[in-house]
């Protein structure tokens, strides 16, 4: 038994032609390369569309942010500053002595 053993480890146990075996290893090859340039297609593909959909989604953030904006004053209308304060205790005519203080007149109806 190990005459027989020792014998198919020294020969090939299948008989091909080395033209056959030749061509197999180019074949193999060349489909290896293949696969190997697709793979890194793929990656690139993925990496422009992750960048595209992460632009997009800027945009838009900031189009909703930017449209979304209220005009609203920093102040509440119920809440006055200090400056408004101080010209309501003065009376018409301590503010006609202001300085570029201009009293608007409102036609009656």
């Amino acid at each position: 038994m190990n005459q027989i053993l020792n014998d198919i480890g020294r020969r090939m146990p299948y008989r091909e032609n080395e033209e056959y075996l030749n061509n197999l290893i180019e074949v193999s090859t060349e489909k290896a390369i293949q696969q190997q340039s697709t793979a890194k297609r793929s990656w690139h593909r993925r990496l422009m569309f992750t960048s595209a959909a992460a632009v997009a989604i800027l945009i838009v953030g900031f189009g909703i942010a930017l449209f979304n904006r209220t005009n609203d004053p920093a102040l509440p209308m119920s809440e006055q500053g200090p400056l408004d304060e101080f010209l309501s205790t003065l009376s018409d005519e301590e503010a006609a002595q202001l300085p570029f203080y201009e009293m608007e007149e409102i036609p009656e109806y």
